[in-house]
Order: structure tokens, then sequence, then C-alpha cells
């Protein structure tokens, strides 16, 4: 009868065994045996007591790198953010538009051009253009050392983007060097105003600026007449 009960006994803690593995596979990795027999059985319970506790250790210790991981890579994550805004700031900044005249717009280039930073370029000064409605606009690359064929591709982009919107462009400081380069690579420019110097564009500009007002002045003036004829 004694062993009988033994046995009925040993099965239960087995089936507790169980229940706990169960409850841990589960996640909850608080659950223990915590067998409070001593017999041959108990050393066994213990030492799956022990396994366990490794086991959570080790997966509290995984959890902890796993969060600092992505707390690491977040912070990256907005570092690249923060890098690419100035990237783009910095961009807005190289390309700025102004307006110095009654109704010329400016916008000097100094520095490398990149597709990317020409593409910067052409949107602000068409945007200038919307906002100022000036018609007549400079782009001056006094400053750039050297002009490849997608950029001059794209100061005709620009060019033509300019006159879609109502506003003629000319571009001055062509180099000799960029001279050079543009009729090497076969690009033709016979389409724009091209000028030598900053100067002789807004000294040219101011003229057709001036031109333009006395067109539409005289046409003011020939609208009274035409209505009493």
């Amino acid at each position: 009868m004694s062993e009988t009960l033994h046995i009925a006994n040993l099965q239960e803690r087995i089936n507790r065994i169980e229940d706990i593995l169960t409850s841990i596979a589960a996640g909850d990795m608080d659950a223990r045996i915590l067998s409070e027999v001593e017999d041959d059985f108990s050393g066994t319970e213990a030492a799956i007591d022990l396994l366990i506790n490794d086991l959570t250790e080790e997966l509290r210790q995984r959890d902890t790198m796993q969060k600092e991981l992505e707390s690491k890579l977040a912070k990256i994550q907005e570092q690249q953010k923060t890098i690419v805004q100035q990237q783009e700031d910095l961009l807005e900044l190289s390309s700025p538009v102004s307006k110095v005249w009654d109704n010329i717009l400016i916008l000097p280039v100094i520095g490398t051009l990149d597709s990317q930073r020409t593409q910067v370029m052409m949107e602000n000064l068409l945007q200038k253009i919307v906002e100022t409605g000036c018609t007549i606009s400079i782009l001056d690359i006094t400053g750039v050392p050297t002009v490849d064929t997608q950029v001059a591709n794209h100061l005709l982009k620009t060019v033509t983007a300019a006159r879609l919107l109502g506003a003629e462009c000319i571009i001055s400081g062509i180099s000799p060097a960029i001279a050079q380069t543009i009729v090497h690579l076969g690009i033709d420019l016979s389409s724009i105003r091209t000028k030598a110097t900053l100067q002789d564009a807004m000294i040219f500009a101011m003229k057709q600026n001036k031109r333009e007002n006395d067109s539409k002045l005289l046409s003011r003036m020939a609208l009274p007449n035409e209505s009493g004829e």
C-alpha cells in the first residue's frame, strides 16, 4: 500500500513538473517547482529549477540587449534624419534666390554643381518666380569651376521651366573653361541668353526691364484712344 502511495505521489510531482514547464513555455518565467520533499527525486526537481533560473537569466539578458539595440538603432535613425535635414537645409542655403531690382531675380551659384543641388536650385528659382511675379532671372555661375553634361541639361531645363512661367533666364559668368567644356560636349545653349559677367547680365536685364515697362506704358496709353475710335 505504501509503495502504491509513493508511486502516486511521484506521478503527481511529475505532473507538476510538466505543468511548470508548460507555464515556462507560455512565458511565465517566475514559475518554479520548489519541492519541499527531500528524496532521490528532489535532486532532479532542484536541477530543473536551476535550469529554469539559467534560462530565465539568459532570456532577460537577451531582452535587455534587444532593447539596447533597438534604442541605439532609433538614435541612429534619428541622427540620419537630422543629417538629411541638415543637408537639405544646406542645399537650400547654397541656392539663394534674391530680388535685386524691380522685376529682376538673381541666383548666384558658387561651388561644384551636382544633379541634386541643381534640382534644388531650379525648384527655388521657380518658386521665387511664382511668388514675386518677376519676368527676368539671372543665373550667375561665376563661382562654378566646371559643368558636365547632366548639370548643363539641368540648366537648360531650368531655363525652359522658367519660360513656361513667363520668365526669361540669363546665364552669366560662363568661364572660358566651362565654355570649352560645353562646346566639347556638344551642348546647344544658343536658345539661352548668356553674358560673360554678372555686371553685363544686370545691365542687359535692366535695359530689358525698361523696355518691358515702356511697352506696358505705351499699351496703357493706347487703350483709351482705341476705345474712343
